[in-house]
Formats: structure tokens, sequence, C-alpha cells
């Protein structure tokens, strides 16, 4: 068996998840239906929206849920799991019975913008309790499910949409930077080689055109493209010849292979000589140029003179060198004509840790909404809607009739056994929703030097309100329950 088979990915859990089943087992709970929600309580640093991905992978490890004998052995031998499951062989039954997720999931769709942040009542008033403001969250799932399954999602799924929501929300942030000019995701080999083929797919959904990872390619049918190495160039290189010569012969065997094609990276030795052999090699018919050194807003406009002096005036200027959204934005007023962008995106590291998501039980099995309420980490109660307008969110409890106007946002993905339409979509459906959301964004919040300064209005339905209120008064009076 390796770690790529569905049964090993069932077993991508906190421990913690088996301890407190077999405490559910002994509660009598192990047949309770409940309510989850998947959400972000802020946004990551620098970040006006969140761009939601990581719908395809959830779907994927939901139809592939099982455990098997070998799992089951494995936890079998561990000091504190083993002796609990063998003292509940119920529990571990129910365990391997498991066959792919069952329940209901309705969540954002794939590409949607989500936003967490301050509250407002419906009259435009701050949202407080006791004289602190609420902060407000919006799902990106909710889900209905049996508890066993219930404990088995939580941290995979957390996995996804932390990694390939940070992926496409940073992706958005350079493509907006690069000003219409395309962004290629070079970073597959800055991070782990089976998550390079999901960031691929989460840069493309954020705006990037093409990546350079052919297994994310044939995976999920985006565009692949390349240009060519160092390597190749110093390759060309043989004794008592000078650089100068290898590096023109090397781009005129290339330009010979791909006429129609030719990139050539102009930087291994002199980038002046280089942008002159290149034309030289190629008669000014290369496709274009990159560099990927020291590359700088004066560095793209001399490469531009230079060309259009030897007559390459068609010929584009792609860049790279540890590129951001940043630096993309100089690059792309200098010049520059399209973006390679790698670690950066796939590894962001103005945000690390994804986009902070987190999953709360919104109602128990015994029918009871229930929240979080410790500080800076609160949870809505119960299952909400969320309806977006053209300048603000309406948060609302899911019994609410729609609002007029509000297009609402959490949608079924899932029902049963089987995913819906929208959650099979294809990259490109995801791309557009995305694009489309930013689009129609306040032009404030599509900049990439704004942070929070003036983030998308969130609002709570008046009755989620009372519901919210209801609910403190209980846990803090402790109360046996809020009224309905």
């Amino acid at each position: 068996m390796t770690d790529l088979e569905p049964t090993a990915c069932t077993l991508g859990i906190d421990a913690y998840q088996v301890t407190t089943l077999c405490a559910h087992f002994d509660a009598g709970r192990l047949d309770h239906r409940v309510d989850m929600a998947f959400f972000f309580r802020r946004l990551p640093p620098q970040r006006n929206f969140v761009v939601v991905c990581g719908l395809p992978q959830i779907v994927a490890h939901a139809r592939a849920m099982a455990l098997s004998e070998d799992d089951l052995a494995f936890l079998d031998h561990h000091p504190v799991l083993g002796p609990a499951l063998a003292a509940r062989p119920a529990l571990r039954r129910r365990l391997l019975e498991i066959r792919a997720f069952e329940g209901d999931i309705d969540g954002m769709a794939e590409g949607s913008l989500a936003f967490a942040g301050p509250a407002h009542r419906t009259d435009g008033t701050r949202f407080e309790i006791a004289g602190r403001p609420v902060h407000l969250v919006e799902p990106i799932l909710q889900v209905h499910t049996d508890m066993v399954r219930a404990k088995l999602i939580e941290t995979p799924w957390l996995s996804r949409l932390n990694h390939l929501s940070m992926v496409a929300s940073k992706a958005a942030r350079v493509v907006l930077a690069a000003q219409g000019k395309p962004v290629v995701e070079f970073g597959q080999r800055r991070t782990h080689p089976a998550a390079a083929v999901d960031a691929s797919y989460a840069a493309f959904v954020g705006g990037c055109a093409a990546t350079s990872n052919l297994l994310a390619a044939r995976r999920y049918g985006i565009p692949a493209t390349g240009t060519m190495d160092h390597f190749f160039v110093q390759s060309a290189e043989r004794d008592g010849v000078p650089p100068a010569r290898t590096e023109r012969e090397a781009f005129e065997a290339y330009f010979r292979a791909f006429p129609d094609h030719a990139i050539l990276l102009v930087d291994t030795y002199d980038t002046d000589r280089g942008i002159e052999n290149a034309v030289a090699a190629t008669g000014g018919r290369l496709s274009g140029i990159r560099l990927d050194s020291d590359v700088a807003p004066e560095r793209v406009r001399a490469a531009r003179a230079r060309l259009d002096a030897l007559g390459a005036r068609e010929a584009k200027i792609f860049v790279s060198d540890r590129l951001d959204e940043t630096r993309v934005e100089p690059l792309a007023r200098a010049g520059a004509d399209a973006f390679g962008v790698g670690e950066r995106i796939v590894c962001a590291p103005d945000a690390p840790a994804g986009i902070g998501a987190v999953a709360k039980i919104v109602r128990n099995g015994h029918g009871r909404d229930t929240m979080k309420l410790a500080p800076g980490k609160i949870s809505l109660p119960g299952r909400v809607q969320v309806y977006r307008f053209d300048d603000h969110d309406l948060v609302s409890t899911w019994e609410e009739p729609p609002p007029a106007g509000g297009a609402a946002l959490l949608v079924p993905l899932w029902r049963g056994r089987t995913p819906t339409a929208i959650a099979c979509e294809p990259p490109e459906a995801a791309r557009a929703r995305a694009r489309g959301g930013i689009e129609r964004l306040p032009e404030h919040l599509r900049g990439v030097s704004t942070g929070h300064a003036r983030p998308f209005p969130l609002v709570v339905s008046d009755r989620l309100a009372e519901r919210i209120e209801a609910e403190v008064r209980a846990i803090l009076d402790g109360d046996a329950a809020p009224p309905p």
C-alpha cells in the first residue's frame, strides 16, 4: 500500500479524532446526525478577499473514504488507541464499514469569493454583544452527516481548503498586479510534489494562465507551458570556445527545434550580449526573451530598448526571479509582457498557514444549535445562508426567506452519496467565477497594497442577531437552552 491510496488518505486525520470518537461511542452518540461549518475567522494579512478553492479535492476524498484492515491494524498497535478500540469492537466494526461520504454538503461553489470581518446590523450600526464588537464569518461549507464521518472529514477537508484557497487567493493578487498580462505558475520545485499538483490547479483557478507542471496539466486539463533553462545554455559549453559563441549556438539549436515558441533565456552570462545572441541566432524571429536574474524595472526597460534597437520589436519579455504581486506591478508598468511566479504563489510566505480555516459543530445530535464563544474565536449557531449584494454580504439564518436582490452563495454540493453538478465543474468554470467575482468588487478591494483599510461590508440579519444574542445569554447565564 502506498500513501496515495484512498484508505491511507482517509487515515490522514488527527489522533484526537479517534480518541474523541471513542468517547462519543461511550456516550451513545455514534448515530447522531450533526451539522458542521467550515470557515475562516479573519482575512489573511494584506488580503481583501479569499478565493474559495479545494472542492474537487474534497469531492475526491469524499468518494474514496474507507478504512482498511491494514489501517485498523495500525491503530490496534497504537499504545493509546489500540486498547481503546479493542475495548469497543462495535466502534471498530463501524470504522471498517465506512464506504464513501454520506450526508449533505452545502457550500460556496469553487472560485467564489469569501470574506470575514466586523459585523453590522441591518440598520448600519456595528453589531456588538456586551459592548464587544462581533466578528462575522461566512461558512465555506456546511455539512450534515453522522458522527463517525464527521470525525473523519474535519482534518483532511480543512487541509485542502487551507492550502488551495491560500494558493488561489495569492495567485489572484499576482494576476491583478500583472494588469492583464499573463502569469504562469512555476512553483512545483518549491513545495512537496503532491502539493505542487493541487497548487497548480489552485493557481489556475486564481487566474494564472498556465503552469509548468505537466502532471497538473494531465490531471486537471489546465494549460502547461515552459521556456528554457540555464542548464541548456551551459550544456553547450566546450573547451577552447568562448561562452558567448556556445550561447548563440544553444539559441540556434533551440530555435530550430521550436521556431514558433522560442523564448530564450538570455542572462546566463551577460544579459546585453545574451539579447544580441538571441536576436542573431533567430534572425530576429524569436518569440521572446526571459529574464531570471536580478530582475528590476530598469532592466526590463533596458531589455526592451535593446530588442527594439536590434529590430526584434515583436519579441516579448518574460520575467521570473522570486516574484510576487509587489514586484510584478512595477515590472508590468515597465513593459514586461508575461511573468513566471513560483514559490511566492505556491508557498505564499505572507500567509504560510493558509487562510486559517477551521471547522466547528453548529448543531449537535440532540438538535440543539451551538456556538463557540471563546474570545476572538466565535462561531455562528446553527446553519446559515450568505447572500451577496453588489455592496455587501448578508448572513442570515438558514430558515429565513431570501431577501430581494441577493444571490445565495451556499448551494447544494453533495446529497446522500453523490456530488451535485456544480461540485464537478471543470477548472475553467471556477476560474471564470473567481474572475467575475473580483471584477465586481469595488475598485479599492482589487488593489494589491490596500490591506484591510475598507473591508467588504458584512451584515447580520435581524433574526440571526437575535439567535446569537439568545445563545450568548444562555451560555453566560447557564440557561438550559435559548428560545428557538
